[in-house]
């Protein structure tokens, strides 16, 4: 995981949001997303099973792109949502999130043949 601090602005203050690392796998991915919440918590919020949460964390089984989809969302909103993408990082995440919804996408067109 590479370390990294974020900051952003608002128009009254400006915030600084220390992230501790960056996952570089699907299940560091996950588990940064659930944060505090228990496993049941947060599979109820992704639409899934605890069981498929857990496996999806342990890595034994791949996460939908829906399921990842939703914790780069999660990620990002509490980074911040810049309008553009003014670092490296933030760059790296909206590609992040435009190859998930190109996925998705390819992934509702195969099921729908």
């Amino acid at each position: 995981m590479t370390r990294c601090v974020c900051y952003y602005s608002t128009s009254l203050l400006q915030l600084h949001i220390m992230i501790d690392a960056f996952p570089t796998s699907q299940g560091q991915l996950l588990r940064a997303a659930r944060g505090d919440a228990t496993q049941v918590e947060f599979a109820k919020r992704l639409g899934v099973d605890r069981s498929c949460l857990s496996r999806y964390e342990s890595e034994a089984l791949g996460a939908p792109t829906s399921v990842i989809n939703a914790c780069l969302q999660s990620l990002a909103a509490r980074v911040g949502s810049p309008t553009s993408a003014s670092s490296p990082i933030e760059a790296a995440l909206a590609h992040a999130r435009q190859a998930v919804a190109a996925l998705e996408s390819a992934t509702k067109a195969k099921r729908r043949k």
